[in-house]
């Protein structure tokens, strides 16, 4: 054999070596279960995506300031790039109670909403920031009152944006709210109130005598929009994350101005709901928000639960981020199904590219 062969011959045997290593080396795996955030409690998730990353923001230090995280996908959001976009004043109006971040990208800029207090409850309110360049992660300019003539207790801030255009800001003071927005980070006129409590599951919960029982109140909050093949929803929670008691409901624009509370209707069962069953058990799913897989195929909810049920009328365990895809009913409506229990696996989201980095 000549020196030419036998150099080829190792050339090929060494490629085939090295083709076989390829083929065979582990891969990412194809599934994934909930929470997909374990390190921290993660109450109030948010998850936007832009771009070929996903945005990452929760009530996560309520008593410090707030976070956006980065990450290239859905289920590695807690391996991704953690950025504290605002610290929190040690005293004062924005000091305490920093719940319910949404992160919001309209008219070409980011802007952060969120509510916080001074620790008295009732004296929460309403703050965006809005970023100086176009990276969600910062910096941001310093946090102004997105509504500052409402001078009552209010919180879970949300933004509707129309097929239009047009910009509506959602609350909750009581009962869901709507109220027209001059621009994406003022409020120009009153709000309306488009969630009444009627249903037993909206009622409020007390514990006594060792036991829940049914308030006479009701409790509405979390608004947050979904829009699809020109129909818009509102996805609310109901029952209060701090009972056993707590679900969504669903609003659907039925006529053509949202200010108008006749134009809107409800669902009068639970889109969503705890959940026990031979795979385990879920307890007060809610407060979500939506997002997409990485090839626009699939449509994914992001919420929190907890997996241990309530002892002595306190939550046990905290609240973690969950996500699962949701499908659609044939009328064009949201069909959430129910919330997967933790350790469940789940196909990860259609796209995402398993030997990525989640950075």
């Amino acid at each position: 054999m000549s020196v030419r062969a036998r150099r080829s011959s190792v050339f090929v045997a060494t490629a085939l070596v090295v083709g076989c290593a390829v083929r065979t080396s582990p891969t990412a795996p194809a599934t994934f279960s909930n929470p997909i955030v374990r390190s921290r409690a993660a109450g109030d998730p948010w998850v936007i995506r832009h771009g070929d990353a996903y945005y990452f923001t929760a009530t996560l230090t309520p008593e410090e300031g707030l976070w956006v995280w980065k990450s290239r996908t859905l289920t590695g959001l807690d391996s991704g790039v953690k950025v504290k976009v605002w610290d929190a004043p040690k005293t004062g109006l924005l000091s305490r109670q920093i719940w319910a971040p949404e992160l919001h990208r309209l008219g070409g800029r980011w802007y952060l909403y969120f509510t916080a207090s001074d620790g008295v409850d009732a004296n929460h309110r309403h703050y965006v920031l809005a970023a100086k360049t176009d990276d969600p992660q910062g910096p941001y300019d310093a946090p102004v009152r997105v509504d500052p003539a409402f001078e009552r207790y209010a919180i879970d801030g949300s933004v509707l944006e129309m097929p239009n255009g047009r910009l509506y800001f959602m609350y909750c003071a009581g009962g869901v709210f709507i109220a027209p927005m001059s621009d994406p980070a003022h409020v120009s006129g009153p709000g309306v109130q488009i969630v009444r409590g009627s249903e037993e599951w909206e009622h409020e919960w007390l514990y006594s005598n060792g036991r829940w029982e049914q308030g006479a109140g009701y409790w509405v909050e979390a608004p947050e929009a979904l829009i699809r093949n020109g129909h818009v929803f509102v996805v609310y929670s109901a029952g209060h994350t701090a009972t056993p008691h707590y679900y969504l409901g669903l609003l659907t624009l039925t006529g053509s101005d949202p200010l108008d509370p006749t134009s809107w209707t409800k669902r009068r069962e639970p889109l969503f709901a705890p959940y026990e069953g031979a795979e385990g058990k879920v307890f007060t799913p809610g407060h979500n928000s939506f997002t997409q897989s990485p090839d626009g195929r699939e449509d994914w909810i992001v919420y929190h639960a907890r997996d241990i049920p309530y002892e002595n009328g306190t939550p046990a365990g905290f609240r973690t981020a969950r996500a699962q895809r949701f499908t659609w009913t044939s009328d064009g409506a949201p069909e959430l199904g129910h919330p997967i229990p933790s350790g469940v696996p789940q196909r990860k989201p259609s796209g995402e590219d398993h030997s990525s980095t989640h950075r």
